[in-house]
This record gives C-alpha cells, sequence and structure tokens, in this order.
C-alpha cells in the first residue's frame, strides 16, 4: 500500500473500534438506565417531604444520568461509523488522495455530461410539449460542478507549493505533499498556550508521526512560520 492507503488503513481500523466501543457504551448505559427504573415501582411518585423524598430523587437523576450516556454514546458510535463507511464508500474523493485530481476531473467530466443530457432532453420535451426535468435538477447539478471545479483549483495550487524542510526556533516545519500534511517537529512538548494556540490554528497532534500537523495550503504554511516564530525560547 501506499502512503494514503496505509492512513486511510489505520483510519479505518481506528473508526470501526470507536464505533464498536461507543456502541458498547450505549447499550451498557441503556441497561444500568432500565435496571435502575425497575427498582421503583411503576407509576410511584416522589412523597415530598417523607424521608425517601432525597433517595428517590437522587435515584431517578441516577436513571437520568445513564441514559443520557447511552444517547450521547451512541450518537458517537453512529458518528464515528459514517466516517468509516466513508472511507469505504468509492464516491467519497479525499483530498488527501494523490489521485484526487485526476478523480475529481473525471467527476466533473461526468457532471457536466449530465447537465449536457438534461438539457438537451429539456429542450426537445418543449418542443414536444412534454413535461420536463424540475429545475431544481439542474440547479443542484450547477452547485456540484462549482464545487468540484473549486476543489480541482485548490488542489492544484497545493502541488505548486513547494516543498519545504526548515527550521526556526528549534521547530522543524516539513512538508508531505505524499499525504497532503504540513507538520511542526517540535524539540520539547510545547507549552500548553502553544498546544492551544496550535489547536486553534488547525493543527491536530498525530501520535503516529510525532508531530502537529495540518492539510496543506499557503495560508497553513504563514500561520505555521508565525507560531513557531513567537516559539518560547
Amino acid at each position: 500500500m501506499n502512503v494514503y492507503e496505509e492512513k486511510q488503513a489505520r483510519k479505518l481500523e481506528r473508526f470501526e473500534e470507536l464505533a464498536h466501543k461507543n456502541k458498547d457504551l450505549s447499550n451498557s448505559s441503556y441497561e444500568r438506565s432500565r435496571k435502575l427504573g425497575d427498582m421503583i415501582p411503576f407509576g410511584q411518585p416522589i412523597l415530598v417531604g417523607h424521608h425517601s423524598e432525597r433517595g428517590h430523587r437522587r435515584h431517578i437523576e441516577k436513571i437520568n444520568n445513564e441514559m443520557r450516556k447511552s444517547v450521547d454514546a451512541g450518537n458517537k458510535a453512529e458518528y464515528y461509523k459514517n466516517k468509516a463507511d466513508n472511507i469505504q464508500n468509492s464516491n467519497v474523493i479525499s483530498s488527501d488522495n494523490p489521485e484526487a485530481v485526476n478523480l475529481l476531473k473525471e467527476k466533473l467530466e461526468r457532471l457536466e455530461n449530465k447537465r449536457k443530457q438534461i438539457k438537451e432532453a429539456n429542450k426537445k420535451a418543449r418542443a414536444e410539449k412534454k413535461e420536463q426535468m424540475p429545475a431544481y435538477i439542474l440547479a443542484n447539478l450547477a452547485g456540484n460542478i462549482r464545487t468540484v471545479k473549486q476543489r480541482i483549483k485548490h488542489l492544484e495550487r497545493i502541488e505548486e507549493i513547494p516543498e519545504i524542510n526548515k527550521e526556526i526556533n528549534g521547530v522543524t516545519i516539513k512538508t508531505s505533499k505524499e499525504d497532503n500534511r504540513l507538520r511542526l517537529y517540535f524539540i520539547t512538548k510545547p507549552s500548553e498556550e502553544k498546544r492551544t494556540e496550535l489547536k486553534h490554528n488547525g493543527f491536530r497532534w498525530s501520535p503516529y508521526n510525532s508531530c502537529w500537523q495540518r492539510q496543506i495550503s499557503n495560508r497553513a504554511i504563514y500561520i505555521a512560520e508565525k507560531l513557531v516564530t513567537k516559539q518560547e525560547g
């Protein structure tokens, strides 16, 4: 596998693991909530002023907490399942894919051909006084075509960015065109303030690469140089 395929395989494994973990957590929290609920007789009201009131309210709070945990974990499980499904979906073109520009150009050609066919069909339908394809279909196609063109233009600009491998204040700034990443290698762990600043500017810690990274762009390079210029010490 190439670098992109290896990264996708790691992400797929991780997302599937997180989806399974959160699904189990959702199920166990739901089961705990149900069992706690079974301990209260059906329809039993809170006896205000009775010595049991405080315990009854705490018990209900536990039931609600477990149910909230179940719902939250269920939502996370669905989120990670969708991310795993997207990785396996051949129709999804990732910007990290080294073939992204070619794949997007192929997609653009298919979309433009489809729009041309619909326009020709509508022209024929008008001449024959038949029902035409709804206008929103062409509008949606136009929006998709515009988006694909913008992505192609953006990725082609990235291809023009030269490879970078330099050091500023002890921090190495390096581009990896192969997997579309700008990386920052710190000699020592950045301060909490610096880590927060990195996160606010789109950088994320990569345990696999032992660096802070984000997708390549001219702006990303500008931000990175500005951040490390202010690096402590």
